[in-house]
């Protein structure tokens, strides 16, 4: 029996074509891992081909990690295939043969947070004021990264642009800068490995050798260097295997370039396989995926279908206000699980993250559990990043950014000018400023100065001392007791506890990093610079998120919201194709992730920088379903005010042939009892304690109290749900 037998016939027939050049265009949730996973069980088992042959390149450490796992319930010899993002290949490829490109093999990768730094400091460094300057610099720099132009390639591509001149000046120093630190940031693991292969054929040829079967996921996500790393590595078998699907192009901003398909086609001369059976959604949700994402020109043609059954009818929901917006999806998400669903079976997606606000606010007020994506990841926490900052100065002495941000850290007293003259004297005397402390000679500072530094030397050099006979897990504890960081947090509060949590967190991991994986302190840094968004898993919670953070995700039902003209799609998509084509691509990406219930909320009004607009509903609703185009044809100038329980069309809700529903009216109606709670009303909450009214609002047939809270501040809670008493 072939390991492809359990495969549908769309998949087998991509699976056994396994010599040359075979793209993939998978429609969302057609089982693309599970073709990857079966494919490369099929080359290693049936095939016969060594599991080190094969490289598999996906572009999340979760997307990895649960490729790796179905590999190893497939094939015997599964730990001996490189399956990883192509931020990770590379720099394990680069710590291998760092020494051809001038680096040591414990450089440093650096996060977008130390580039930030860096870069703030070169400015600072150079008296430059100008405050946009910052931004788009290392806009420039990222842009220029995955185009793989040098500063000057960069000028010389964008001479016309304002400030030109003073934004390539810092990305030269900052590429000194870095190469100084024996440092790379996470746009040079690509570059750098792209300019290794360019220049050292030997090094090239090995690797084209060891890769005999490339499989890449999600090439619609590539960029120029990504896609010339590929074309690079299949240039000696030519068996190169690629899946994606341009309808989920979704990250040009950050320089996806979804044209990289069609020159992998041109390029390679690509066999072309479909996979258009969906796993996912019902018909109801698929038929609106279809009709929207056909406007799109930029595509190759395919069409959604799906065994699952007609299933529910989407509703799309017109809100008063962004207030009655909330109401609605926190009263129906509460509607469902009471009927047994579950929090994680609910996705709340939006274009721009500013909505949450409210949202979050009627999720505490009905007790809904949930997690905000795209703010601060483990890892980019500050505690966090100051003791790996002490671990990084450990592996690599040449990385001042992280010297510089440990050598006050806990405060020892040493200021800026003090480390302006450190900085000068091991300038003068051609040392490295590691070196220079390490040494313990500060007879150049004032007395009070060098003491303060000696202490800093004898710490360090203690760590040194520790570093060569501990493992990660040991040398991180010792970091943390001998520096003293907890003491930093000791005051007793909710946000030190918290940091502290972190810091145990942090200990946690480097053990479960040496008990499971292995490694020394390298691997260990190098595994935590490169972690990645959606890495941990939610538990228990809606998540609520932008579309780019679902992307690979499913849920049980899915609420879209904020679907207006200025908001999906942003307004500046008006004036380009490109750009109207990758917000209609999220839409797209946005309803495939549901999989039984679809909602779609828009607003009559909505308060934006600083007023209350009119909304004009997003085009996408009727591209969705033609019977909807006059929903989005209302004009922008519309003064009638219409509340959450005004119909369309003349009923609360409209099933229409295609399955579409235009729901309008509250999971749950109450009385408005506002008058009982005037404002300066003293009230008691079970868990706020006592406050104060300061503010009433009433929406529809529900009321809303802005209460002063005296141990939480203001808190907007809803008179239907809260457990409010008056005094």
């Amino acid at each position: 029996m072939l390991t492809t037998d359990c495969l549908n016939d769309e998949q087998r027939a991509a699976a056994l074509d396994t010599e040359g050049a075979v793209l993939v265009t998978a429609g969302a949730g057609s089982g693309k891992t599970r073709l990857l996973t079966h494919r490369i069980a099929h080359i290693v088992c049936d095939m016969g081909v060594p599991a080190y042959n094969v490289l598999a390149i996906t572009f999340t450490n979760k997307a990895a990690d649960e490729m790796r796992n179905r590999l190893y319930a497939l094939v015997p010899s599964a730990d001996e295939i490189w399956v990883s993002t192509f931020h990770s290949m590379c720099a394990k490829i680069l710590r291998r043969h760092a020494a051809v490109l001038g680096y040591g093999s414990n450089f440093t990768i650096y996060s977008q947070d130390e580039s930030e730094r860096l870069v703030k400091q070169i400015i600072k460094d150079m008296g430059i004021e100008n405050e946009s300057l910052l931004k788009n610099t290392l806009r420039a720099i990222s842009e220029a990264k995955n185009d793989g132009l040098t500063p000057e390639e960069y000028y010389d591509k964008n001479g016309a642009y304002e400030d030109i001149a003073n934004t390539v000046r810092i990305f030269s120093e900052y590429e000194k800068r870095l190469k100084a630190n024996n440092a790379m940031d996470f746009d040079d693991l690509l570059s750098k490995t792209y300019e290794l292969f360019s220049r050292a054929e030997d090094v090239l040829e090995y690797y084209r050798n060891k890769f005999r079967y490339i499989h890449v996921d999600e090439f619609q996500d590539t960029n120029e260097v990504q896609y010339g790393l590929v074309r690079l590595l299949a240039g000696g078998s030519g068996n190169v295997f690629v899946v994606g699907d341009e309808d989920q192009s979704i990250y040009g901003w950050r320089g996806a370039n979804v044209t990289n398909i069609q020159k992998f086609i041109e390029d390679f001369g690509a066999k072309i396989y479909k996979l258009e059976r969906n796993y996912r959604s019902t018909k109801n949700i698929l038929d609106l995926a279809n009709n929207l994402i056909k406007n799109n020109t930029s595509r190759i043609e395919k069409k959604l279908w799906s065994s699952l059954g007609q299933g529910e009818p989407p509703v799309v929901y017109r809100a008063a206000s962004e207030s009655g917006e909330a109401d609605f999806v926190a009263n129906t998400i509460a509607k469902y699980l009471s009927e047994g669903y579950r929090p994680h079976d609910f996705a709340v997606l939006m274009r721009v993250n500013a909505l949450t606000r409210l949202i979050e606010q009627r999720f505490m007020q009905r007790n809904i559990p949930y997690k905000v994506y795209g703010g601060f990841k483990f890892f980019d926490r500050k505690e966090v990043k100051d003791i790996i900052a002490y671990l990084r100065v450990l592996s690599n002495s040449a990385d001042e950014e992280a010297l510089t941000r440990i050598i006050n850290f806990p405060k020892r007293g040493i200021g800026d000018t003090t480390i302006s003259k450190l900085k000068e004297y091991a300038e003068s005397a051609g040392k490295r400023l590691f070196s220079v402390i390490e040494k313990g000679d500060f007879s150049f500072l004032p007395t009070s100065a060098a003491t303060k530094l000696g202490s800093f030397s004898l710490l360090m050099n203690k760590l040194s001392e520790l570093k060569r006979g501990c493992d990660v897990a040991e040398l991180t504890e010792k970091v943390i007791e001998l520096a003293n960081i907890r003491s930093v947090y000791s005051e007793d509060n909710e946000e030190n506890t918290a940091r502290k949590l972190n810091i145990d967190d942090f200990v946690s991991s480097a053990h479960e990093f040496v008990n499971n994986r292995g490694g020394g302190l390298d691997e260990f840094l190098q595994e935590v610079t490169l972690y990645t968004e959606g890495d941990n898993e939610s538990g228990d919670c809606v998540f609520l998120s932008t579309v780019h953070s679902a992307k690979g995700m499913e849920f049980r039902g899915v609420f879209i919201i904020g679907a207006e003209e200025g908001l999906f799609p942003l307004s500046r998509a008006n004036d380009s194709t490109d750009e109207l084509e990758e917000e209609r691509r999220l839409m797209y990406v946005a309803v495939t992730r549901a999989k039984e219930r679809l909602f779609v909320t828009y607003c009559v009004t909505r308060f934006m920088y600083g007023e209350t607009k009119y909304c004009r509903p997003s085009r996408f609703l009727g591209e969705m379903d033609e019977r909807l185009s006059s929903v989005y044809a209302r004009p922008r100038e519309e003064k009638q005010r219409l509340s959450n329980n005004t119909s369309y069309g003349g009923n609360n809700r409209i099933t229409t042939g295609s399955g579409v529903a235009l729901q309008n009216k509250g999971v749950r109606q109450t009385r408005s009892i506002a008058e009982d709670f005037p404002v300066g009303t003293r009230v008691k909450h079970k868990k706020f304690g006592t406050g104060v009214v300061c503010d009433v609002t009433n929406v529809g047939n529900n009321s809303y109290l802005v209460i002063d809270f005296a141990d939480f501040g203001k808190i907007t809670l809803s008179l239907a749900f809260a457990p409010i008493e008056k005094i």
